[in-house]
């Protein structure tokens, strides 16, 4: 198992490396100029002012001696400064990713908690009253843009019962109960496609584990219905289900970009567009290869869990 872990692992390495030399020529080649964003247009500034400027920020010379400068200072976990305010870019992805961290880790949840007892549920009652229904939320669990999800909860819940979430954040660790309130809306709106996707795969999934020689050997010798579900197929079902919720984080996390605007939180995603339209490029990248950085991890625990679940996988 350690040797297995170990090859994820040095795979995951060469590939954050390629992640990270894209994301460094992709923010370069993002229209605009921050100099001239910076000085606001003022066509009194002469270029060798503007030189300076560039210079003051770190962004003279040529693209691979900058890439070494960030790159080196990223190994070092020094990710520089904002361009805007001079802000370490270190304290504003700690703010921010404790914000979206929560919320995928809720929308997570909600989808995992739902999704499967649904998607065994409806393999288990095949053609039944609870797989038509299951079935059909499914359908419209993935045709609802998570977006306008969210904005008809925030309707629903202002016209309705006249309450909002809460603008301002609230840290769990001061009021968990008023963290709970502002977050239970924006992870509904994105657990809903994940949940939609994990009922559907779990359904699949239990339906083809349920069919094979084992179960149907372990139901002949009188095992229990629920024990055969439970401790024979679900384990086997599951493992599929375990790479749709490991892609599901990185799309999560990219998703919750347009949720945390819509609600206000200052995640990632809402810094990061902020940083976009301000063309602010160490927190761009810092912010985007930390959404790469985590969607490899995901997809290294995935593998990981892969071995855990079927050890014939890391053996072979």
């Amino acid at each position: 198992m350690g040797g297995y872990i170990l090859r994820r692992i040095a795979f995951a390495i060469p590939t954050l490396v390629a992640v990270s030399i894209g994301i460094f020529l992709m923010v370069r080649l993002l229209p605009g100029d921050i100099i001239d964003i910076l000085f606001g247009g003022d066509l009194s500034a002469s270029e060798e002012v503007k030189d300076q400027a560039r210079e003051q920020l770190g962004l003279n010379g040529s693209y691979p001696e900058q890439y070494w400068r960030w790159i080196s200072g990223v190994l070092q976990g020094d990710f520089g400064f904002s361009l805007r305010n001079t802000e370490p870019v270190s304290n504003i992805i700690l703010d921010a990713l404790t914000v979206t961290i929560e919320l995928v880790v809720l929308g997570l949840l909600i989808a995992t908690v739902v999704g499967v007892p649904l998607g065994v549920l409806s393999a288990v009652k095949r053609d039944s009253g609870w797989d038509f229904v299951a079935r059909v939320g499914g359908l419209v669990g993935l045709s609802i843009p998570s977006f306008w999800l969210a904005t008809l909860l925030l309707l629903f819940t202002s016209r309705v019962f006249g309450w909002v979430p809460p603008l301002n954040y609230i840290s769990p660790f001061d009021d968990p109960i008023g963290n709970l309130s502002q977050f239970i809306l924006p992870a509904v709106s994105i657990s809903v496609f994940t949940m939609a996707i994990v009922m559907r795969m779990v359904r699949a999934t239990m339906l083809e584990v349920l069919g094979q020689d084992y179960v149907r050997t372990a139901r002949a010798k009188g095992v229990d219905r629920s024990t055969v579900v439970s401790r024979h197929a679900l384990r086997n079902a599951l493992i599929p289900v375990v790479t749709i919720l490991g892609f599901e984080i990185g799309v999560l996390i990219g998703g919750a970009a347009i949720i945390e605007t819509i609600f206000g939180l200052p995640g990632i995603g809402y810094v990061l567009l902020q940083a976009i339209f301000g063309r602010d490029y160490p927190v761009i990248q810092a912010m985007t290869l930390m959404i790469a950085f985590t969607f490899i991890f995901a997809n290294l625990l995935v593998d990981i869990l892969y071995g855990i679940l079927d050890p014939r996988i890391s053996q072979g």
